[in-house]
């Protein structure tokens, strides 16, 4: 456990660690679901399924492709980069909210605007925030190593998750899980401290 720096002087890290798994679990949790969600809670079937699957997919990487360009140095330019973080976790929590809220075609076109902006800013300012809360400059690798696994382990988590939520309440309670879990995620960015 030495390898680890305490709480004292790691506090940044972790709480950015922590912050990056809840969002990351609030996205997959429908990310990740997706085909089932379209199947059994919209009913379409295989072909509309994978037509809205394509479309979804396409908004979000037009969002990504934009942001990566132009969040880096807007970031810059403003020396902000723990509130555009925070910040983004809060559209993935309306993307999740809008399929809720309207369960038609129109919210899965929010969710893919919302999601899809929300996770191209996280990703295209993530690592800076990262490189900005070493605890140890010295261990650079080892530290986004670790942050790595952050990024992996709510990809196996948020399917379980899922898996336990679906049969006590359906769909609804994934949704509103993708919410709690994004906007803690953003909140737990928040109290990152010394970093705009």
């Amino acid at each position: 456990m030495n390898i680890f720096p305490s709480w004292e002087k790691g506090r940044n890290y972790y709480l950015t660690l922590i912050g990056k798994m809840f969002l990351g679990i609030g996205n997959f949790l429908i990310g990740s679901y997706l085909l089932y969600i379209l199947e059994d809670f919209f009913h379409q079937g295989t072909r509309d399924a994978s037509s809205s699957i394509q479309l979804i997919n396409m908004i979000m990487f037009i969002f990504a492709l934009v942001l990566g360009l132009f969040a880096g140095p807007i970031s810059d330019k403003f020396r902000l980069v723990k509130l555009p973080v925070a910040f983004s976790a809060v559209f993935v929590g309306l993307g999740a909210l809008s399929i809720i809220i309207l369960q038609n075609e129109i919210g899965l076109i929010l969710y893919a605007v919302f999601a899809g902006f929300g996770m191209g800013l996280w990703n295209s300012l993530d690592n800076s925030l990262n490189l900005i809360v070493l605890p140890d400059k010295q261990r650079v690798a080892f530290f986004l190593g670790v942050y790595n696994l952050a990024n992996s382990l709510p990809q196996a988590i948020a399917p379980i998750l899922a898996a336990i939520l679906i049969p006590i309440s359906g769909y609804p309670a994934v949704f509103i899980g993708a919410f709690v879990f994004a906007a803690l995620g953003g909140i737990t960015i928040l109290f990152v401290k010394s970093v705009r």
